[in-house]
Protein backbone atom coordinates (compact mmCIF):
# COMPACT_ATOMS: atom_id res chain seq x y z
CA UNK A 1 0.00 0.00 0.00
CA UNK A 2 1.17 3.30 -1.03
CA UNK A 3 2.44 5.84 1.69
CA UNK A 4 2.75 9.38 2.12
CA UNK A 5 4.95 11.22 4.57
CA UNK A 6 4.32 15.08 4.82
CA UNK A 7 6.12 17.71 7.59
CA UNK A 8 4.12 20.21 9.71
CA UNK A 9 6.14 23.07 10.20
CA UNK A 10 5.76 25.26 13.61
CA UNK A 11 5.30 28.70 13.52
CA UNK A 12 6.22 31.83 15.63
CA UNK A 13 4.04 35.37 16.19
CA UNK A 14 6.75 37.93 15.74
CA UNK A 15 3.68 40.27 17.01
CA UNK A 16 -0.23 39.82 17.69
CA UNK A 17 -2.01 42.14 17.92
CA UNK A 18 -6.30 41.79 19.09
CA UNK A 19 -7.73 44.69 17.74
CA UNK A 20 -11.56 44.33 18.14
CA UNK A 21 -14.27 42.39 19.21
CA UNK A 22 -16.42 41.16 16.28
CA UNK A 23 -20.31 40.26 15.84
CA UNK A 24 -20.24 37.14 15.69
CA UNK A 25 -17.88 36.53 19.05
CA UNK A 26 -14.89 36.37 17.29
CA UNK A 27 -11.59 39.25 17.45
CA UNK A 28 -10.30 40.95 14.75
CA UNK A 29 -6.17 40.55 14.91
CA UNK A 30 -3.34 41.54 13.25
CA UNK A 31 0.09 39.35 12.99
CA UNK A 32 3.10 38.31 11.00
CA UNK A 33 3.72 34.64 11.38
CA UNK A 34 7.27 33.27 10.56
CA UNK A 35 6.98 29.99 9.70
CA UNK A 36 10.37 27.93 11.33
CA UNK A 37 12.11 25.14 10.61
CA UNK A 38 10.78 23.00 13.41
CA UNK A 39 8.29 19.76 12.16
CA UNK A 40 6.15 17.15 12.94
CA UNK A 41 5.13 14.45 10.28
CA UNK A 42 2.29 12.91 9.31
CA UNK A 43 2.32 9.79 7.72
CA UNK A 44 -0.95 8.45 5.43
CA UNK A 45 -1.74 5.26 4.14
CA UNK A 46 -5.00 4.66 2.69
CA UNK A 47 -6.91 1.78 4.22
CA UNK A 48 -10.45 0.57 4.89
CA UNK A 49 -11.10 2.33 7.87
CA UNK A 50 -9.38 4.86 10.20
CA UNK A 51 -7.27 4.78 12.30
CA UNK A 52 -4.67 7.48 14.26
CA UNK A 53 -1.33 6.86 16.21
CA UNK A 54 0.85 9.32 17.94
CA UNK A 55 3.58 9.10 20.53
CA UNK A 56 1.90 11.89 21.93
CA UNK A 57 -0.91 9.42 23.80
CA UNK A 58 -2.35 12.70 25.04
CA UNK A 59 -3.33 13.15 21.54
CA UNK A 60 -4.62 10.00 20.88
CA UNK A 61 -8.74 9.99 20.96
CA UNK A 62 -8.38 14.30 20.68
CA UNK A 63 -6.25 15.37 17.64
CA UNK A 64 -7.44 17.60 14.59
CA UNK A 65 -5.79 15.70 11.94
CA UNK A 66 -8.93 12.86 11.79
CA UNK A 67 -11.27 16.10 12.58
CA UNK A 68 -10.32 17.67 9.67
CA UNK A 69 -10.10 14.24 7.05
CA UNK A 70 -13.83 13.83 8.60
CA UNK A 71 -14.51 17.53 7.75
CA UNK A 72 -12.78 17.39 4.10
CA UNK A 73 -14.45 14.21 3.54
CA UNK A 74 -18.25 16.31 4.28
CA UNK A 75 -17.09 19.31 2.41
CA UNK A 76 -16.14 17.40 -1.15
CA UNK A 77 -18.57 14.39 -0.48
CA UNK A 78 -15.38 11.65 -0.04
CA UNK A 79 -15.59 8.53 2.02
CA UNK A 80 -11.52 8.34 2.01
CA UNK A 81 -10.02 6.89 4.96
CA UNK A 82 -6.39 6.53 6.13
CA UNK A 83 -4.22 4.92 8.73
CA UNK A 84 -2.31 7.91 10.10
CA UNK A 85 0.89 7.90 12.45
CA UNK A 86 1.94 11.50 13.53
CA UNK A 87 5.54 12.16 14.79
CA UNK A 88 5.31 14.97 17.32
CA UNK A 89 8.21 17.51 17.25
CA UNK A 90 6.43 20.48 18.19
CA UNK A 91 5.07 20.67 21.87
CA UNK A 92 1.30 20.88 21.99
CA UNK A 93 -0.62 23.98 23.19
CA UNK A 94 2.80 25.97 23.25
CA UNK A 95 1.63 28.39 21.02
CA UNK A 96 4.03 26.99 17.95
CA UNK A 97 0.66 26.65 15.68
CA UNK A 98 1.08 22.54 16.19
CA UNK A 99 -2.39 21.65 15.80
CA UNK A 100 -3.16 23.97 13.31
CA UNK A 101 0.00 23.06 11.08
CA UNK A 102 -1.27 19.80 11.49
CA UNK A 103 -4.66 20.35 9.78
CA UNK A 104 -3.50 22.85 7.46
CA UNK A 105 -0.84 20.12 5.84
CA UNK A 106 -3.49 17.40 6.10
CA UNK A 107 -5.53 20.02 4.39
CA UNK A 108 -2.75 20.20 1.50
CA UNK A 109 -2.03 16.41 1.27
CA UNK A 110 -6.27 15.33 1.05
CA UNK A 111 -6.04 18.16 -2.04
CA UNK A 112 -3.03 16.51 -3.52
CA UNK A 113 -4.58 13.50 -3.47
CA UNK A 114 -8.58 13.88 -4.66
CA UNK A 115 -6.99 16.23 -7.15
CA UNK A 116 -8.76 19.30 -5.81
CA UNK A 117 -6.90 22.61 -5.32
CA UNK A 118 -6.32 24.66 -1.85
CA UNK A 119 -7.79 27.49 -3.52
CA UNK A 120 -11.16 25.93 -3.30
CA UNK A 121 -10.89 25.26 0.14
CA UNK A 122 -13.34 27.88 2.06
CA UNK A 123 -11.19 30.02 4.59
CA UNK A 124 -13.64 31.41 6.71
CA UNK A 125 -15.22 28.04 7.26
CA UNK A 126 -11.80 26.49 8.34
CA UNK A 127 -10.68 29.01 10.08
CA UNK A 128 -14.49 28.48 12.68
CA UNK A 129 -14.63 24.69 12.16
CA UNK A 130 -10.93 23.70 12.43
CA UNK A 131 -8.98 26.90 13.70
CA UNK A 132 -8.30 30.48 13.35
CA UNK A 133 -4.55 29.69 12.58
CA UNK A 134 -5.11 26.88 9.83
CA UNK A 135 -5.95 29.37 6.66
CA UNK A 136 -2.42 30.86 6.97
CA UNK A 137 -0.35 27.65 7.28
CA UNK A 138 -2.22 26.51 3.92
CA UNK A 139 -0.15 29.36 2.48
CA UNK A 140 2.93 27.73 3.48
CA UNK A 141 4.63 31.06 3.45
CA UNK A 142 5.21 33.10 6.48
CA UNK A 143 3.67 36.33 6.39
CA UNK A 144 1.33 38.94 8.12
CA UNK A 145 -2.23 38.46 8.59
CA UNK A 146 -5.47 39.72 9.72
CA UNK A 147 -9.22 39.15 9.86
CA UNK A 148 -9.26 36.46 12.79
CA UNK A 149 -6.02 35.10 11.10
CA UNK A 150 -7.66 33.86 8.07
CA UNK A 151 -6.67 37.00 5.54
CA UNK A 152 -3.27 36.63 4.68
CA UNK A 153 -2.00 40.29 4.19
CA UNK A 154 1.29 39.84 2.89
CA UNK A 155 4.13 37.39 2.47
CA UNK A 156 7.14 38.45 4.59
CA UNK A 157 10.17 36.57 6.18
CA UNK A 158 12.32 38.55 8.74
CA UNK A 159 15.27 35.25 7.96
CA UNK A 160 15.98 35.33 11.51
CA UNK A 161 17.28 32.77 14.20
CA UNK A 162 15.18 32.13 17.32
CA UNK A 163 15.87 30.62 20.75
CA UNK A 164 12.23 28.83 21.61
CA UNK A 165 11.83 28.65 25.55
CA UNK A 166 8.69 26.25 25.64
CA UNK A 167 7.69 25.45 29.44
CA UNK A 168 5.14 22.45 30.00
CA UNK A 169 2.11 24.22 29.82
CA UNK A 170 -0.89 23.64 27.45
CA UNK A 171 -2.56 26.98 27.25
CA UNK A 172 -6.15 27.66 26.29
CA UNK A 173 -6.16 30.31 23.97
CA UNK A 174 -10.35 30.72 24.20
CA UNK A 175 -10.07 31.72 28.03
CA UNK A 176 -7.33 33.74 27.38
CA UNK A 177 -9.65 35.82 24.65
CA UNK A 178 -12.42 35.97 27.57
CA UNK A 179 -10.30 37.17 30.14
CA UNK A 180 -11.22 40.11 31.74
CA UNK A 181 -6.97 41.37 31.36
CA UNK A 182 -7.11 41.25 27.98
CA UNK A 183 -6.93 44.74 26.19
CA UNK A 184 -7.47 45.72 22.16
CA UNK A 185 -4.72 47.74 20.64
CA UNK A 186 -5.94 50.95 18.98
CA UNK A 187 -3.62 50.43 16.44
CA UNK A 188 -1.23 48.01 15.00
CA UNK A 189 1.93 47.74 17.22
CA UNK A 190 4.63 45.37 16.00
CA UNK A 191 6.74 45.24 18.91
CA UNK A 192 3.63 43.67 21.28
CA UNK A 193 1.86 40.60 21.92
CA UNK A 194 -1.65 41.74 23.45
CA UNK A 195 -1.45 38.20 25.25
CA UNK A 196 1.76 38.53 27.43
CA UNK A 197 0.19 40.54 30.01
CA UNK A 198 -2.99 38.55 30.29
CA UNK A 199 -1.21 35.25 30.45
CA UNK A 200 0.66 36.31 33.19
CA UNK A 201 -2.16 37.36 35.14
CA UNK A 202 -4.19 34.43 34.50
CA UNK A 203 -1.84 31.56 34.80
CA UNK A 204 0.44 31.18 38.04
CA UNK A 205 2.38 28.60 36.52
CA UNK A 206 2.77 30.40 33.15
CA UNK A 207 4.18 33.61 35.65
CA UNK A 208 6.61 31.70 37.87
CA UNK A 209 8.25 30.31 34.44
CA UNK A 210 8.70 33.64 33.70
CA UNK A 211 9.67 35.39 36.56
CA UNK A 212 12.01 32.24 36.64
CA UNK A 213 13.51 33.12 33.58
CA UNK A 214 14.17 36.69 34.46
CA UNK A 215 15.66 35.88 37.33
CA UNK A 216 18.28 33.65 35.84
CA UNK A 217 18.47 36.31 33.06
CA UNK A 218 18.39 39.63 34.31
CA UNK A 219 16.87 42.67 33.64
CA UNK A 220 18.00 42.36 29.84
CA UNK A 221 15.87 39.65 29.35
CA UNK A 222 12.61 41.72 30.12
CA UNK A 223 13.12 43.41 26.87
CA UNK A 224 14.42 40.13 24.80
CA UNK A 225 11.81 37.83 25.62
CA UNK A 226 8.80 37.53 23.54
CA UNK A 227 5.42 35.34 23.67
CA UNK A 228 4.18 33.22 20.61
CA UNK A 229 1.08 33.31 19.91
CA UNK A 230 -1.25 33.14 23.10
CA UNK A 231 1.75 30.81 24.58
CA UNK A 232 3.25 29.05 26.35
CA UNK A 233 6.05 29.30 25.03
CA UNK A 234 8.58 32.77 24.47
CA UNK A 235 11.39 33.35 22.52
CA UNK A 236 14.42 35.48 21.99
CA UNK A 237 14.99 36.98 18.06
CA UNK A 238 18.73 36.39 16.78
CA UNK A 239 19.89 35.25 20.56
CA UNK A 240 23.42 35.69 21.59
CA UNK A 241 25.22 32.71 22.42
CA UNK A 242 25.64 33.53 25.86
CA UNK A 243 21.61 33.69 26.40
CA UNK A 244 21.71 30.30 24.64
CA UNK A 245 24.67 28.65 27.13
CA UNK A 246 22.92 30.27 30.10
CA UNK A 247 19.25 28.55 29.15
CA UNK A 248 20.74 25.11 28.84
CA UNK A 249 22.64 25.32 31.86
CA UNK A 250 19.37 26.58 33.72
CA UNK A 251 16.83 24.62 32.54
CA UNK A 252 16.24 21.98 35.62
CA UNK A 253 13.78 20.52 33.09
CA UNK A 254 11.54 23.29 33.89
CA UNK A 255 11.30 23.89 30.23
CA UNK A 256 12.37 22.74 26.39
CA UNK A 257 14.78 24.84 24.36
CA UNK A 258 14.84 24.52 20.75
CA UNK A 259 17.17 27.02 18.20
CA UNK A 260 15.36 27.41 15.07
CA UNK A 261 15.67 29.39 12.08
CA UNK A 262 12.85 30.94 9.65
CA UNK A 263 11.49 28.08 7.34
CA UNK A 264 13.33 28.60 3.98
CA UNK A 265 11.23 27.58 0.83
CA UNK A 266 10.69 28.99 -2.86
Amino acid sequence: MESFTHKSPAKINTFLNVLSKRNDGYHNIYTHFELIDIFDEINFVPSVKNSFFCDDPDLINNNIIEKTCNWFNEVFNKKQVFNINLKKNIPYGSGLGSGSSNSASTLIFLCMFHGETTKNLDKTEISKKLGADVPIFLEQKSGFASGVGEVFEREHSFKGEYLIISPNLNISTKDLYQSKFLQTNHKPDKKTNSFFEPLKKESHEFNAFYNYLIHIGGEKFKNKLKLTGTGSSVFIENPLKDDVELLKRNTKKKFRIFIAKSLEYN
